[in-house]
């Protein structure tokens, strides 16, 4: 008889869970644009030392996981280094698979991600990465100056959310800024941890009848309503305590000096879940590898607290399958 009970509820489980399976997606193109900034050239924003290392690494690990996944790569790295603000065009990276590299103004942002709104399809899978500046309590981007004083700069999450939707097929961006975690907002499936929702409201979300879904547009953020932090792996090599853990989940070495001599992740995606890559693997990992405590203990201070986020719900984003 207990047999039949056990019997009788795994059937149950799997008929009333069938929803939670991810859709294997198709293996379409990839586009990844890279952004990432020092702020030398800006007075109203402090130096950062990590920031280009975290956008050209993570940029070229991303190539190398798309290209061992045999697909289609685009990639745009945006930059903006040293003290000029009239600078247009870099070529300071070496690498094969850059379509174009910008100065990071969001005049160029914009145009990129335009560009790719045109070219993708369903398909496709589009990454956004960001290191840099993120403005107190409203998390704003803070991408290259321009000589002009003003806001111009500033990317406010609205407008990047807005711009990532008008994307076809898959996208997901990922922020090594402090207060990221202002872009993390209510999913089909879930509310956002940053505004003040009850406990309440996330009991009734969990309940409600609505289908589950996949969000077109999903997150993952260095921290919450808090600040990020870098870390040294030498004295000209540092990169955010976030990215570096970001790194090593995609299998490249946060610590290597010269990334242009990279040709293979080893080991292959570490983050990677029975063949498959996650936003959730991805956010498991670094939660796991980060050099910070996800939060301070009242008997142990902890100065550098830092806790990423990532889009929540019941389902996940498949990246690659392999």
């Amino acid at each position: 008889m207990k047999r039949c009970i056990l019997l009788l509820l795994t059937v149950l489980m799997l008929f009333s869970s069938c929803e939670l399976f991810m859709e294997q997606p198709k293996a379409g193109d990839v586009y990844v644009v890279s952004i990432g900034l020092d702020y030398q050239n800006n007075n109203s924003a402090d130096d950062l030392r990590g920031t280009l290392y975290d956008a050209r690494e993570v940029f070229r690990a991303l190539q190398l996981v798309t290209e061992k996944n045999g697909q289609t790569w685009h990639g745009y790295l945006l930059v903006q280094e040293g003290a000029s603000s009239t600078q247009t065009t870099f070529n300071t990276y070496e690498g094969e698979g850059v379509d174009k590299v910008n100065y990071a103004s969001k005049e160029h942002v914009l145009k990129t991600l335009r560009t790719i709104r045109d070219q993708a399809d369903a398909n496709d899978l589009t990454i956004f990465t960001y290191s840099g500046h993120g403005v107190l309590d409203t998390g704003e981007l803070v991408l290259g100056y321009t000589g002009v004083n003003d806001d111009s700069y500033l990317f406010h999450p609205n407008e990047l959310l807005d711009e990532l939707a008008a994307i076809p097929g898959r996208k997901l961006f990922i922020l090594d800024s402090c207060y990221s975690g202002m872009f993390v907002t209510e999913s089909p499936s879930s509310l956002s941890t940053v505004y003040e929702n009850s406990l309440n409201d996330w009991y009734a979300k969990y309940w409600q009848q609505n289908q589950y879904k996949v969000p077109d547009v999903m997150a993952l953020t260095a921290s919450a309503h808090t600040d990020s932090y870098e870390q040294v792996f030498a004295a000209t090599h540092i990169h955010g305590i976030f990215t570096a853990a970001l790194l090593q989940a995609l299998g490249w070495d946060p610590a290597v000096t010269d990334p242009s001599s990279v040709t293979n992740l080893n080991p292959f995606v570490p983050a990677r879940k029975e063949g498959q890559l996650t936003v959730d693997g991805l956010y498991t990992y670094i939660k796991d590898h980060q050099d910070a405590p996800l939060r301070s203990l009242w008997y142990w201070p902890q100065p550098d607290v830092q806790h990423p986020m990532t889009t929540g719900g019941a389902l996940d984003m498949v990246l690659f399958h392999f």
